[in-house]
């Protein structure tokens, strides 16, 4: 063979190693490539899987498990800031109270608040609870002298009393117009009575260590609620648009509708009030004469029926009445009307000079709701000699006087 036929043979093997190299090297990209989009799509299609089913999961348990902490960075975050709202508005309205050590006491007590009327809501009943603690240990004081005695009598009365407006402020702060707003009308007239009633329990004891005493025990419910009174009044400026709280806009001190009636008075009570000389269908009449159904205004008031629907109305023909009536809690919407403020009249002399509680010296109380008195008058002939001596006291509700008469020395009337 000759040497060209060699060079040749050479050349087509080279040839030939070449194209299976380059053979083998496409090989092995296309597999390195296949290799690499089956890790992607694997990767991919994991992934996949494993966001159904978190979905799935996350789903399932939405309803009984709070979702991963991971997933609520913003409401951590506003829980944070919630607090240190609340604790800015609660700093603000316990500045305006007289006891700010006292207001700011109860902090703690309103955990998660974040609303004035919250707030409020917790002095209230941060002064019941003060109330029946003040009660509960008065109950263990000695009595020693029939005033004492006497006078502790009343407290319990007065206690009673004041528990039930507590109750009653605590419940409407829940309650709010279709506008939103507390009626604070109610709450001011409400704890401004508990104030009331303690002070009067206070003052029917004789100066004395027990009198003071008890001064102590009640002394921190004064103060919540004196708090809570003071709190109240800043409850406009959150309630109110700026605007509104700046010029006060037709504001009524009185809620009164057009007619200039306070605006809880129904349309039969406009219509009486009305018509002054109106005399509406009674439902018994009193008459010292006995011409009516009844000669006293307390049997009148003891013959009513225990549930009545509506008004009850009692008519008292002119005469002098000397006797002690009272319209108990259990007697709403009662009317009494007389033929005049100087022809009917209600009269006593209790005084406190005689040994008699201010609390006891009236000669007629009002503590029915919705009370009405028309054409009446109201007397206590102690005279000035006497001190205390009441003619009316109205612990009433939403109580209306019309063309009336007052007359007495001290403490005429108490409402």
């Amino acid at each position: 063979m000759a040497f060209q036929d060699f060079d040749q043979i050479s050349e087509r093997r080279k040839a030939e190693r070449a194209r299976k190299m380059r053979k083998r090297i496409i090989i092995a990209v296309v597999v390195v490539v296949l290799l690499i989009l089956i890790a992607v799509g694997a990767y991919l299609l994991l992934n996949k899987l494993n966001s159904k089913k978190g979905n799935a999961k996350q789903d399932k348990t939405a309803n009984s498990k709070p979702a991963p902490a991971k997933a609520q960075p913003k409401n951590d975050q506003a829980k944070k800031k919630e607090p240190a709202k609340g604790e800015k508005i609660m700093k603000q309205m316990c500045g305006a109270t007289d006891y700010e050590d006292k207001c700011e006491s109860i902090i703690g007590k309103a955990k998660g608040a974040s609303k004035p009327k919250e707030f409020i809501k917790t002095a209230i009943s941060a002064a019941s609870d003060e109330a029946r603690i003040a009660y509960s240990k008065s109950s263990e004081l000695t009595f020693n002298s029939p005033e004492e005695k006497g006078a502790f009598e009343d407290c319990k009365v007065l206690f009673e009393d004041a528990m039930d407006e507590l109750g009653d402020a605590i419940s409407q702060i829940g309650n709010t117009t279709a506008s939103g707003k507390i009626r604070t009308g109610l709450l001011n007239t409400w704890l401004s009575a508990v104030i009331s009633y303690q002070q009067t329990c206070v003052d029917g004891f004789p100066d004395g260590k027990l009198k003071s005493d008890l001064e102590k025990m009640l002394q921190a419910s004064k103060e919540f609620t004196s708090n809570s009174l003071a709190m109240l009044s800043l409850l406009s400026q959150f309630q109110l648009p700026v605007t509104a709280a700046v010029s006060g806009a037709k504001r009524r001190l009185l809620a009164q509708n057009k007619d200039g009636f306070p605006t809880w008075m129904s349309h039969e009570e406009r219509r009486v009030l009305k018509k002054n000389d109106e005399k509406p269908t009674p439902n018994v009449t009193v008459a010292k004469d006995g011409s009516g159904n009844f000669k006293t205004i307390s049997e009148a008031l003891a013959a009513m029926p225990a549930k009545y629907e509506g008004r009850y109305i009692i008519y008292v023909k002119g005469g002098v009445y000397d006797e002690t009536v009272i319209v108990t809690k259990k007697m709403p919407n009662v009317t009494i009307y007389g033929d005049g403020s100087q022809k009917s009249i209600i009269t006593g002399n209790k005084n406190f000079a005689d040994g008699v509680r201010t609390f006891q010296t009236a000669s007629f109380a009002a503590l029915g709701e919705g009370f009405m008195a028309k054409s009446m008058g109201f007397r206590n002939t102690a005279g000035p000699e006497k001190h205390q001596a009441v003619a009316a006291r109205v612990q009433a509700d939403r109580a209306i006087f019309l063309n009336c008469r007052f007359e007495g020395y001290q403490d005429t009337l108490t409402a």
